[in-house]
C-alpha cells in the first residue's frame, strides 16, 4: 500500500516535472515603417497555429502595434507576465540590425531564455545568424519539421530529423538540408491576434485588410526580386478549393492576397472566382499581380471583378524598356501600359510599384511622374534598387556597394553610389516623387475614395 501511493507520488512528479519542461512560446515581430501599411503578421500567425496544435501556449508580441516607448522593457514584461521560456523573432532584411541588438540584450538580461530567429533573411542567408547568442534557425520550406521540434520541445535528439533547422550542440552549430517544396502548410494560420487588435491594423488610404498566401515563391527571373529564392526557388500554389475555403470563413470583407502574381495560372483564376460567385461571397479582394498577367487575363476581367478582385498591386517598376530589360522582368513599357488601361477601363484599383535606378537622371525621374499622371494613376510606390543576398542583382554588384548595412535595405536609402547624378540630388529626386504624388493618397482617404467606387458590396 505504502509502494503504491510511494509510486504515485513519484508518477504525479514526473508528470509535473515534464509539464514544467514543457516550453511556452511567443513570437515576435519587431516595429517597421507602417506609413503606407500596418499588415496582419501572417506568418506568426502559422506558427501560433502550429505551436497551438502541438498542445503548447503561444503568443505574438506585435511590436508595430505597441507603444513605441520602452520596447525591449514590454518585451521583458510580457516575457515575465506569460512566463514564456522560448522566444521566436521574425526577421527581415532591414529589420536584421534590430533583432539582433534584441537578441544580445535578451540573452543578458534572461539568459536561460531559448531563442529563434526565421522569416524572409533567415530562409535566404541563415549562415549569416549562426551566432552564439542564437539557440536555433528556422529556415525550412514547410511547417512540418517545426512542429516536430515543438512536439518534442527542442530536444536535441529530435533536432537532427528537423529539416530546414540549425541548432547549437556542444558549442558548435549544426545545419540540416531543407525539406522539399511545399505547395502547402498543412494548417491555416491562427488569427486571434488579429482579430483582437483589427483597429490597428490598416492600409493607407484603403482599410483593413486580412492577409492571405495562397502560392509559394515565384515562377519569374527577376533579378532584384528575393521572392524567387523562397520554397528552394520553386512555384507551387494551393489548390483552388483550399483558397475558397479559407476567403469564405474569413471573417473580415476585405482581403490581401500576397503572392507575387495571384493571376499566374488563368484556370485556377477562373475556378476561385467562379466558386466565390456561387457562394454569394461580397468580399473586397487586393491582389499582386504583373503587367503581362493581366494582359493576358484581359477577358477574364468582368468575372474576377464581380467575385470582388477589385485592387491590383503591379510590378510596373520602369518607365523604359531598357530599363525592364535590365531587370530581366520580361516586361515591356507596351505592357506596362495595356495593362493600366485594363484595370481602368473595369473599374480596378492600379497600385503601380517603380524600382529606382542606380544611373537615373533628372530625366528618368520626371518621366516616371510624367508616367503616373498621364495614366492617371492614383495609388503609387517607389523603391530604390534594393541589391537583397541572395539575389542576382548582389552578386553583380558586389563591388558597387555603399554602405550596405541590414538597417538601410528598406527601400528609402541608396545602397549603390548614382551613377550620373550626386548622391544628394538623387536623393533630392526620389523624395520629390512622393511629395508631388502621395497627396492624391491622403486625399484618396479622407474622401473614401476607395469604399465608395472599388468596394464589393
Amino acid at each position: 500500500m505504502i509502494k503504491d501511493m510511494d509510486q504515485r507520488k513519484k508518477e504525479n512528479i514526473r508528470k509535473t516535472e515534464g509539464k514544467r519542461r514543457r516550453h511556452r512560446y511567443m513570437f515576435v515581430r519587431v516595429h517597421y515603417d507602417k506609413r503606407v501599411a500596418s499588415l496582419e503578421p501572417l506568418g506568426l500567425e502559422y506558427l501560433m497555429a502550429c505551436v497551438k496544435a502541438e498542445g503548447r501556449q503561444c503568443i505574438i508580441h506585435d511590436e508595430s502595434i505597441e507603444s513605441p516607448f520602452f520596447r525591449f522593457q514590454q518585451l521583458l514584461k510580457k516575457i515575465d507576465r506569460c512566463r514564456i521560456t522560448f522566444v521566436g523573432f521574425s526577421v527581415i532584411s532591414n529589420t536584421a540590425h534590430y533583432v539582433l541588438e534584441l537578441v544580445r540584450l535578451l540573452r543578458r538580461e534572461r539568459p536561460r531564455i531559448k531563442i529563434m530567429l526565421g522569416g524572409p533573411e533567415i530562409i535566404v542567408n541563415h549562415e549569416d545568424f549562426m551566432l552564439p547568442q542564437i539557440d536555433y534557425l528556422s529556415y525550412d520550406n514547410g511547417l512540418d519539421s517545426l512542429r516536430l521540434a515543438v512536439r518534442h520541445d527542442f530536444a536535441l535528439s529530435v533536432l537532427p530529423r528537423c529539416s530546414g533547422h540549425a541548432y547549437q550542440k556542444n558549442g558548435q552549430w549544426v545545419e540540416n538540408l531543407k525539406g522539399a517544396p511545399v505547395s502547402d502548410y498543412g494548417i491555416l494560420p491562427d488569427r486571434s491576434h488579429f482579430f483582437r487588435n483589427k483597429k490597428k491594423f490598416r492600409v493607407l488610404a484603403k482599410g483593413r485588410f486580412s492577409v492571405m498566401k495562397t502560392s509559394f515563391s515565384c515562377p519569374q527571373n527577376c533579378k532584384f526580386c528575393i521572392s524567387r529564392q523562397f520554397n528552394s526557388c520553386t512555384f507551387r500554389v494551393r489548390s483552388a478549393e483550399d483558397v475558397v475555403d479559407e476567403i469564405v470563413h474569413l471573417d473580415n470583407d476585405k482581403i490581401f492576397i500576397i503572392d507575387d502574381d495571384f493571376l499566374v495560372d488563368k484556370e485556377r483564376v477562373i475556378r476561385i472566382c467562379r466558386r466565390l460567385l456561387e457562394l454569394d461571397q461580397h468580399k473586397t479582394i487586393m491582389i499582386f499581380a504583373r503587367a503581362d498577367s493581366i494582359s493576358r487575363c484581359e477577358d477574364i476581367m468582368p468575372l474576377l471583378y464581380k467575385a470582388g478582385i477589385r485592387d491590383m498591386l503591379v510590378g510596373l517598376e520602369a518607365v523604359d524598356d531598357s530599363t525592364l530589360e535590365k531587370y530581366n522582368k520580361n516586361s515591356s513599357v507596351a505592357l506596362n501600359k495595356n495593362a493600366v488601361r485594363i484595370l481602368r477601363e473595369h473599374n480596378m484599383v492600379c497600385v503601380g510599384l517603380f524600382v529606382i535606378n542606380y544611373d537615373f537622371t533628372h530625366r528618368d525621374f520626371m518621366r516616371i511622374n510624367e508616367f503616373i499622371r498621364k495614366e492617371k494613376l492614383i495609388w503609387v510606390l517607389f523603391s530604390i534598387l534594393i541589391p537583397f543576398k541572395g539575389t542576382p542583382v548582389y552578386e553583380e554588384n558586389k563591388d558597387r556597394l555603399y554602405r550596405y548595412e541590414y538597417r538601410r535595405t528598406g527601400g528609402t536609402s541608396a545602397l549603390m553610389r548614382p551613377s550620373k547624378m550626386p548622391m544628394w540630388l538623387f536623393i533630392l529626386e526620389y523624395h520629390f516623387l512622393y511629395y508631388v504624388n502621395y497627396p492624391r493618397i491622403y486625399w484618396a482617404g479622407l474622401t473614401q475614395m476607395f469604399n465608395k467606387r472599388y468596394r464589393n458590396r
